[in-house]
């Protein structure tokens, strides 16, 4: 049963981005092995807090057998786990070191089995026909890593916990059977061993995943004082701008009428940057950008001309800058390389323009 879906925000961020993706692609795994079963309940995107410590756990199964904690990795090329356990990431053909994250739900897990421990009391009973409380001490708790489908997993020490994403599904549904036919009374591995035996009624565990749900606390945006300033830019009507206009640094928008241009970068995480042109209310009052423009000169006669090349937006719907007769769409990049417009006539006129979605 899914207790709580995924909640897609689409960040502007390559790398939020492609987080999310990762999840997204897990929750549907999740989703096809679990919706169906009376007995998990799947939890997706969940952030709680205890004793001062916050845990933002991207997929949590609360079975009556145990917990599960998985988590995500977006990661199109290769993750690399040496003899030593260390974990890295290849990303422009070099590895770069990353935090383990079997530690990482590992801690998150605590977090978890404190809160519930904490309330224990109103959400568990007894068993054992009455004579033994239980505990979430006791629970156990599985760790799984999920890596994007298109990755490569490069292991030199065997990580059991690290699957790839359409793995995983299968890899938990298998020990949770494990867990189930030890917590039986009339198995004996229920007696070798109380982590092994332990188990909740249905209805506990029912109780257990919609109480973690309503713990649910989602991180609050925090808005700079930079940001809040453009947010005092007063409101205006749009306009149309016109053909002629040549953007320049300290030109009014010809947008808004309001605001000045002014020079701005963005850093992809592949390395690469490109700088544009934006009105000052940039993203939130106003959404007017341009690219760079060139300017050329050359004697003319006996004196100097000024040849300015005037460049249309770039924006989705607008028209293509480069055929004129096709507009703007926005087109998915491979390879893990972020999406960019391009031009509605490729598959008429093969007209090869792109531009970047800023």
């Amino acid at each position: 049963m899914i207790l709580k879906e995924k909640k897609l925000t689409n960040p502007s961020d390559p790398r939020l981005l492609a987080g999310e993706e990762a999840e997204k692609q897990l929750a549907h795994y999740l989703k096809r092995a679990f919706k169906k079963r009376d007995d998990c309940f799947v939890i997706n995107d969940l952030r709680i807090t205890h004793d001062g410590e916050a845990a933002q756990i991207d997929h949590l199964i609360v079975s009556p057998y145990g917990l599960v904690i998985i988590e995500s990795k977006s990661c199109h090329s290769t993750i690399i786990v040496d003899e030593f356990n260390r974990w890295a990431r290849m990303l422009n053909g070099k590895p770069e070191g990353m935090q383990s994250p079997v530690l990482q739900a590992e801690e998150q897990g605590k977090i978890v089995k404190g809160l519930l421990r904490t309330n224990a009391e109103r959400l568990l009973g007894k068993m054992l026909m009455g004579s033994v409380q239980k505990g979430f001490g006791y629970c156990p708790l599985l760790v799984y890593v999920s890596v994007s489908d298109s990755g490569i997993i490069d292991q030199k020490n065997d990580v059991q916990e690290l699957y790839k994403a359409d793995e995983v599904a299968r890899a938990i549904t298998g020990r949770l059977d494990d867990l189930k036919k030890k917590s039986d009374l009339l198995s004996p591995k229920f007696w070798l061993s109380s982590a092994d035996g332990w188990r909740m009624k249905l209805e506990e565990a029912k109780a257990v995943a919609e109480f973690l749900v309503g713990q649910h606390q989602p991180k609050l945006q925090v808005i700079s004082e930079k940001k809040n300033k453009k947010k005092l830019l007063p409101e205006v009507v749009p306009r149309q701008i016109e053909n002629t206009f040549v953007p320049k640094v300290g030109a009014k928008c010809p947008k808004c009428g309001v605001a000045k241009l002014i020079g701005r970068s963005i850093k992809r995480s592949d390395g690469t940057e490109t700088d544009f042109l934006a009105c000052q209310g940039y993203p939130d009052s106003c959404e007017t950008i341009f690219p760079l423009v060139a300017v050329v000169r050359q004697a003319m006669q006996s004196y100097e001309v000024q040849a300015v090349s005037v460049i249309k937006p770039i924006g989705e719907g607008m028209p293509c800058p480069k055929c004129g007769t096709g507009k703007q769409v926005r087109r998915k990049g491979k390879s893990g390389k972020p999406d960019f417009f391009g031009c509605s006539n490729y598959g008429k006129t093969k007209c090869g323009f792109t531009g970047p979605i800023i």
